[in-house]
């Protein structure tokens, strides 16, 4: 069975992460000799082209020697049999044991068939899972061919761990032959992964010989990676040894590197030796990160021991961030100790950290019991964190749950941020039902926010349906409490479209506030548009909020263009305030430009008013130039004399 250890570990790692057919390395070119060729059901010609296997000499373990072995006893019917009986239990570990199993039945006569019936399985996860576990099996007995077929698959993710089975394969008995091969694969993420399997089977035969062949490849970007399963497997049989090898590689990210393995894998034997060793190496980053992953590793088996050590350790990151493993390793095993402990800690980041993270664990782990616990912590920011994430651990699975845990907390801030967590969860499943529970609560449960939050969300996924339900509220106050967050994501894709609703909302507040979101939207991509439109609103709030709110959001991109747009509009109240607004986004690039501009504002008091807070900015950057602009500024001798006594 170990010879199917490392295929077994790539097709459950494909499992694992979900692999989704799709295209991802582009094949290469290199030629397979014709008397190898392969057949794949389902191929498309397209896919022919990839990169192939050199021939290679045959040694004693050669595949060549292997292809002939004894035909498999079991029938190709029973085999496809036992493989749909496996399947029932997919996600068990049983199922693992039963596929590998089975993969010691698959020989040259019976894998093409076999993989002909997994290819026709409906679920991606299941077929990749097998395709990787037999053509692994099948590059043990014919390499060449194995690849061949892999290579045939559509290209994409699957494609690349069935190679690296096929590779790994190969490997267990020619390891000389499948590294010449992997070797010239063009650079990209295939090369990576085969080249970290063929790594990783050299090292389960000779750790130092695979480092070895390590070092003599040309440095990449990824190197470090290849360490990890060279001092896994080496820590195994001497770590002694190993520890001492990692040291002498030069320092760097390799050596940092190398001496993680060597930390977690010995933390793992024996923790007390691996954490003398790694206190023993030179002072740095590589030996923080050393000391961390022995702590973390060893957290995990005597939590309480790691807690006692790491009071010995002076105050710092490192302390911080152990402290930080601890506290989520130990709420693995005893949330409530983990959070006794780490309540008691020093107080400063790494104890709230601490906290944070035993609470995050125990909301995975057991929601409704973190939530009685989090309903007794003080108010504050780690309550607030805390209630959060269990409130959107509940909103998974039981919504009305959730709110009735929420609405059991004191009012304050830490109620109405969770609601409106779990509202806007709500809101992305079943937005009617959110709305119409946001409609009931109360301004102690934050309604306004509320309501605002389910608007916005409901309008980004179905706009019409959240218009019409807004535009059907029976109360006025309602309507334009919802009305404008809804008109502010139409902005963002129709601020055209959204300036013709403001006649439906009721008060020229209401109005005001929304017309602010619609031009700044529309400024980011029409300004000229945005301002014809906010030209043609009437003299008043509305308008003045609308010229305010462009020349603002203008001025970021391009300052030139939005003067040039200021220099056009008539005099009055809208084009005071514009100009007010405009003057400040450009204060701290031109002084002088946007005092120029503010002796333009019609109105007096708002002139002097402006151009007094800019003159106080500008004395204390550049006193020189404020001072001599001010002696010919508009504003009266006495505000002169008594700027210039402030500015001193």
């Amino acid at each position: 069975m170990h010879r199917f250890a490392l295929p077994v570990a790539i097709a459950i790692t494909a499992l694992l992460i979900g692999i989704g057919i799709g295209r991802y390395t582009a094949p290469s070119t290199a030629k397979l000799p014709s008397s190898t060729s392969a057949r794949v059901p389902n191929s498309s010609a397209a896919s022919t082209a990839s990169t192939n296997p050199r021939s290679v000499a045959s040694t004693g373990n050669s595949p060549s020697a292997k292809s002939n072995a004894a035909p498999s006893s079991d029938s190709t019917e029973n085999i496809i049999a036992k493989i749909k009986a496996g399947l029932t239990h997919f996600n068990s570990r049983r199922a693992y044991a039963t596929f590998s199993k089975l993969a010691e039945s698959i020989d040259t006569s019976n894998v093409r068939d076999v993989l002909t019936f997994v290819q026709t399985l409906p679920k991606p996860e299941e077929k990749s899972m097998l395709i990787s576990l037999f053509i692994g099996r099948w590059a043990e007995l014919d390499p060449t061919a194995a690849i061949a077929y892999a290579q045939m698959l559509p290209a994409g993710t699957a494609r690349n761990w069935a190679l690296n089975s096929a590779v790994s394969g190969w490997a267990e008995h020619d390891a000389a032959a499948a590294t010449a091969w992997v070797q010239q694969l063009p650079p990209g993420p295939l090369r990576e992964q085969a080249m970290q399997t063929v790594v990783a089977a050299l090292a389960d035969k000779n750790p130092q010989a695979a480092l070895a062949f390590l070092d003599s490849l040309p440095a990449g970007r990824n190197r470090q990676s290849f360490y990890w399963p060279i001092f896994s497997r080496w820590m195994m049989t001497d770590p002694v040894a190993a520890a001492e090898r990692a040291s002498q590689i030069p320092p760097g990210v390799n050596r940092d590197t190398a001496w993680q393995v060597v930390a977690s894998s010995w933390a793992n034997q024996d923790p007390e030796a691996a954490y003398a060793w790694a206190n023993s190496l030179p002072p740095g980053q590589g030996r923080s990160n050393a000391v961390q992953s022995v702590l973390a590793t060893w957290a995990a088996k005597d939590p309480q021991k790691v807690a006692d050590i790491l009071l010995t350790l002076a105050p710092g990151p490192l302390r911080d961030q152990s402290m930080n493993n601890v506290a989520r390793q130990w709420a693995q095993i005893d949330p409530r100790a983990a959070l006794n402990w780490a309540q008691a800690l020093p107080l400063g980041d790494g104890q709230r950290n601490a906290v944070r993270s035993a609470l995050a664990t125990w909301v995975q782990s057991d929601p409704t019991a973190a939530a009685q616990f989090i309903s007794g912590l003080p108010p504050g920011k780690t309550q607030e964190e805390a209630a959060m994430s269990i409130a959107l651990q509940l909103a998974n699975t039981d919504v009305q749950g959730a709110l009735e845990w929420a609405q059991k907390l004191p009012s304050g801030s830490s109620r109405q941020t969770t609601l409106t967590s779990i509202l806007s969860q709500w809101s992305e499943m079943d937005p009617q039902a959110a709305a119409n529970f946001a409609l009931q609560t109360s301004d102690l449960d934050g309604r306004k926010a509320l309501l605002e939050n389910v608007a916005r969300v409901w309008a980004r996924n179905d706009p019409q349906a959240a218009l019409t339900w807004t535009g059907n509220l029976p109360d006025a106050a309602a309507r334009d409490l919802v009305f404008p967050s809804v008109i502010a994501v139409v902005a963002e894709s129709d601020p055209r479209q959204a300036a013709q609703m403001l006649s439906r909302l009721s008060t020229p507040e209401a109005q005001t506030n929304a017309t602010s979101g619609i031009v700044w939207q529309w400024a980011s991509s029409d300004p000229q548009a945005a301002g014809q439109w906010a030209v043609s609103l009437p003299e008043g709030k509305i308008r003045q909020q609308a010229f305010e709110s462009l020349i603002t959001r203008w001025s970021e991109s391009d300052p030139v263009a939005a003067g040039a747009w200021l220099g056009t509009l008539p005099g009055g109240a809208s084009r005071d305030s514009a100009v007010a607004a405009y003057s400040r986004r450009i204060f701290s690039s031109d002084p002088q430009t946007a005092a120029a501009w503010i002796e333009t504002i019609g109105n007096q008091n708002m002139r002097e008013a402006q151009l007094e807070s800019l003159v106080v900015g500008w004395l204390h950057t550049d006193p020189a130039n404020a001072s001599a602009w001010l002696s010919h500024s508009s504003l009266s001798p006495e505000t002169r004399a008594r700027l210039l006594s402030q500015g001193r």
